[in-house]
């Protein structure tokens, strides 16, 4: 995390081809190197939800490369719904929920 910048807290709900294709592991893998922290956790109704704090420029590049997918063709996001969130503990790390 960076000190001394505005973190905002997002949850963000994705649709689409997004369970069983290794989507969390792609988004883990965006935010770690992005150094966000949040989780990211397959929901019952077939959608990811990402909850992740970061400053406000990140959380749009975090956003937008997760809207493409690039590293897995058979993945498919049709829809992102982005909800800004009051958290008043600063998140350090990035995981993903089983």
């Amino acid at each position: 995390m960076k000190e001394g910048i505005f973190m905002k807290t997002c949850r963000i709900v994705v649709t689409g081809r997004v369970q069983g294709v290794g989507f969390r592991y792609f988004t883990e893998r965006i935010a770690k190197r992005m150094k966000v922290a949040g989780t990211v956790e397959n929901k019952n109704d077939g959608s990811v939800e990402i909850l992740v704090q970061a400053d406000d420029a990140t959380l749009r590049a975090f956003i937008e490369e997760v809207k493409e997918m690039p590293e897995n063709p058979s993945a498919h996001v049709d829809n992102i719904q982005v909800v800004e969130t009051f958290n008043s503990e600063e998140m350090v790390k990035f995981r993903t929920v089983y």
